[in-house]
């Protein structure tokens, strides 16, 4: 090999080096600080100006990549803004102005990393929530083989008596249940491409709010936030708002 050809690829290894190591810099370096207070009222309003964010509430980091920020308008709506660490920044993902509770699911393909959020509104006087993961029984025939569905019925109950914002992990039951129940299905069906989005045709997640008695109460003001804004593909779903009565409670002796 000539020198001209060894220069040439020498120089061709260079560049690969060098091209690697920014790709890895701008997609996949760990992130560097969250932003203050000031940054993020700032950032929320200049992409969102209706959300007009005069107060940030907290930061509540959800993993290493995604924050969430819960804020108070200059008009008292309390919001939730999503917090993404991509091509190396902290970008606002997504904005919502109202509280209302939602599932997001940071990775649709990773139960575990699915986290409840909500940001009540005082003035709705709540104390707790409580959420639900339910699957109704079912009976299924397929390639000559029956299949019955038991149902299904988690819970778990948050307080709002100290703040009225926050983000809930899945409980590691739940996750436990949906990762086999996803298995399961899969072997049952192996030419359905069993994911998350077949899973929703079979559990859901959904919500009862309660006031300082303990009384059901529906939080109106949390839902009157005005609008959102998306710049990101943010996975948030809407639950269903329940009620006792479409509840199994089981039977006291």
């Amino acid at each position: 090999m000539d020198k001209k050809k060894l220069l040439m690829f020498v120089g061709i290894g260079i560049i690969f080096m060098l091209s690697s190591a920014l790709t890895y810099w701008f997609y996949f370096s760990k992130p560097v600080s969250f932003p203050n207070k000031e940054q993020l009222v700032e950032e929320i309003n200049k992409i969102f100006p209706e959300a007009a964010a005069t107060v940030i509430q907290d930061t509540i980091p959800v993993d290493e990549r995604h924050v969430l920020v819960p804020f108070i308008s200059n008009e008292s709506h309390y919001g939730l803004s999503y917090w993404v660490w991509k091509k190396h920044k902290w970008r606002v993902a997504f904005i919502d102005a109202s509280g209302e509770p939602r599932l997001w699911k940071v990775d649709r393909n990773n139960p575990s990393s699915y986290h409840f959020v909500w940001n009540i509104h005082p003035e709705d006087h709540l104390s707790a929530i409580d959420f639900y993961m339910l699957k109704d029984r079912g009976y299924l025939v397929t390639e000559g083989k029956e299949f019955y569905y038991p149902k299904v019925q988690m819970e778990e109950s948050v307080s709002l008596r100290e703040k009225p914002y926050g983000a809930l992990q899945l409980p590691e039951e739940w996750v436990s249940f949906m990762n086999t129940f996803i298995k399961v299905e899969s072997a049952k069906q192996p030419n359905l491409f069993f994911n998350d989005i077949f899973t929703e045709q079979y559990v859901h997640f959904g919500w009862i709010s309660y006031d300082q008695t303990n009384k059901e109460s529906f939080p109106e003001r949390s839902f009157s936030g005005g609008g959102s804004y998306s710049n990101d593909n943010v996975n948030l779903d809407f639950l269903m708002i329940l009620e006792k009565e479409q509840l199994e409670v089981p039977e006291l002796d």
